[in-house]
């Protein structure tokens, strides 16, 4: 581990966090209540904000890649 791979690994981390706000973004604002008068909020599928999704896998897999990097001697 040296600082340029914790450094890599933080940016990763970073970007992460930022795509799973703009997914978290686009949940339904559509309150049901529940037999327990409960409310539930309903959440996207992922069909309905593809580009989002995509974006947080595609930063889950780079961030999995760094740490794994940063984790070698």
């Amino acid at each position: 581990m040296n600082r340029r791979t914790v450094e890599a690994a933080r940016t990763e981390a970073q970007r992460f966090i930022k795509r799973c706000d703009e997914l978290l973004a686009t949940q339904v604002g559509a309150y049901e209540p529940t037999t327990r008068s409960r409310v539930v909020r309903k959440w996207q599928h992922s069909t309905e904000a593809p580009k989002q999704t995509g974006a947080v896998r595609r930063a889950s897999m780079d961030l999995t890649r760094a740490l794994a990097e940063m984790r070698k001697p």
